[in-house]
This record gives structure tokens, C-alpha cells and sequence, in this order.
């Protein structure tokens, strides 16, 4: 089965088709250009790569969230784009899941944390042992002090992982003992590691059409909150 995944949900942008677990192309960019102007590219280029059609793909995998509101909205609309013409199936898969995948080979617990500003990281929990990835909490947001609180009990190793994993470090360590950050190397969300969790989902049957693929938006963006406190405010002064 042929498996194309996109990241789009932060800084970096990536890439990635896999046929039956293997993966056959990964590109990732960290540029700092916008994902409405390297995303389209660097899916042609891993098309290309395979000398694949969209057509010869099964299904479409994105991840959904949490994480850039505008970048998500890219992500998804690419993958809406090529699937719905072609009534192929699409997989949604959670950012925090994604990160955390790369380190289901270790005996860990896998913290994945996303900088959601405001004094606040995305952030969920992950058992890695016997190369599985088992979820403990939901995707959630919250300050790293109420992240303290949820962590500061684990026995295992922990690893925080993703682009707040440097953050929550810095005021982390000197709290917990055995806590560190993933390698640099697989720091970060990449699209391989969606399509191949991808893969897993659509095995279970958690797949939709294209229509109904949605974005996972734990909290409204600054300009939906900054037009209900204006609409408030107005209806204070009435």
C-alpha cells in the first residue's frame, strides 16, 4: 500500500511516500519560506522521486494538529487537493502522535511538546517500549508548569520531544532527574513518521473521504479571540 504523508504544522515542512512500511522518499525543509511556497513542490518532488502519479497513490495522510493554524490549513487543503478528485481515502494523524513515533524503539516515556505561545506548550504523553507507541493523554494545552505537575510522578526515562522540547527542558531539568531531549536528529515532526502511523490507522479502519477531513484545533486562533473579546466589548457598551 502506497502512503502519501505531509507535515506542515510548525516551521519545518516535510514529505514523505511509503509503500508497505518502507519508506521510499522523505523531504524536509527548514528554510523559513512560507509551506504555500515549498509544500507543492516538495510533494511533486517526492512524486517524482518515485516516478509515481497521484493516481498510483492509496491513500493520503496528514497531520492535523495541534500546531500553525495557517500551516495546517496548507497541509490539509494539499492533501484535500489530490484526494478528493480521485476519491482516495485520507488519514488524519495528531502532530504529538507523530513526533513521538521515532521513539517507540526506546524504553521511554515519550513527551511530546509543541510551543503553542502564550506561556503555553501542546502537549501529550506516550509509552515507547517493544517498538509501540502507546498513547497515556490526550492532546492538550497547557502552561509547562501544569506539564510539570502531570510528568514529575513518571518512573521511566522521559524524553521530551518536538519544537518545544528545548523550551520545556530549559525549565524542566533541574525539577526531574531523568528527563532529556530526543537527539536532534529526530527532534522534530516529519511526514515519514505520519504516513507510517498512517498506515497503522488506516489498517484499524480510521480513515475518511476527503470532505471530511478536519483540522485539530485545541483553542481558537488569536484573531477568532480577538474578535469575540470585540464583540463582547460591544455588547457590554450596548
Amino acid at each position: 500500500m502506497k502512503i502519501l504523508g505531509v507535515d506542515s504544522s510548525a516551521k519545518t515542512a516535510s514529505v514523505s511516500i511509503i509503500e508497505g512500511g518502507k519508506v521510499l522518499s522523505m523531504l524536509y525543509s527548514n528554510t523559513g519560506f512560507t509551506h504555500s511556497q515549498t509544500l507543492m513542490p516538495m510533494i511533486k518532488s517526492a512524486l517524482d522521486i518515485t516516478a509515481y502519479k497521484p493516481s498510483d497513490i492509496d491513500a493520503f495522510a496528514v497531520s492535523v494538529g495541534p500546531g500553525s493554524f495557517t500551516g495546517i490549513r496548507i497541509g490539509i487543503a494539499a492533501i484535500k487537493g489530490m484526494a478528493q478528485p480521485l476519491s482516495k481515502p485520507c488519514i488524519a494523524v495528531s502532530t504529538l502522535e507523530a513526533a513521538a513515533y521515532p521513539l517507540r524503539e526506546h524504553d521511554c516515556t515519550a513527551v511530546s511538546v509543541m510551543d503553542a505561545r502564550r506561556e503555553q506548550v501542546y502537549e501529550a504523553m506516550f509509552d515507547c517500549s517493544e517498538n509501540k507507541l502507546l498513547r497515556l493523554s490526550n492532546d492538550s494545552a497547557n502552561s509547562i508548569d501544569e506539564l510539570y505537575e502531570k510528568i514529575k510522578n513518571i518512573k521511566k526515562p522521559i524524553y521530551l520531544i518536538g519544537d518545544g522540547a528545548d523550551i520545556c527542558f530549559a525549565f524542566l531539568n533541574e525539577r526531574i532527574s531523568d528527563i532529556k531531549t530526543a537527539p536532534e536528529q529526530i527532534k522534530y515532526q516529519r511526514a515519514d513518521s505520519v504516513a507510517l502511523l498512517a498506515l497503522e490507522k488506516y489498517k484499524n479502519g480510521e480513515f475518511v473521504l476527503a470532505e471530511s477531513l478536519n483540522p485539530l484545533y485545541l483553542r481558537s486562533s488569536q484573531a477568532e479571540q480577538s474578535l469575540k473579546k470585540n464583540i463582547n466589548n460591544t455588547q457590554k457598551e450596548e
